[in-house]
């Protein structure tokens, strides 16, 4: 399998479409949300918080600016 690249991600994710599925991933993957839920098992704790892993793993992978990801959790508030 070859290596995927950033540009791999920011060809997916460049789109009109690509940029409302990343925000669909986020908001999904709880990237706004803490992964601790009290009262909730700890293994809640450890789903949540691998959900959440796989969105910033994208996030990371699109060396997203701090701006941009502010306009981007605008986009996740906004569609929730």
């Amino acid at each position: 399998m070859p290596d995927i690249t950033k540009e791999d991600f920011q060809i997916v994710f460049g789109s009109e479409q690509g940029k409302r599925v990343l925000s669909h991933i986020c908001r999904e993957c709880g990237v706004l949300r803490p992964s601790f839920v009290p009262g909730e098992a700890l293994e809640n704790t450890a789903f949540n918080e691998g959900m959440r892993n796989v969105a910033l793993m994208i996030l990371t992978s699109l060396d997203e600016t701090p701006e941009r990801f502010l306009e981007l959790s605008q986009e996740i508030t906004n569609n929730a």
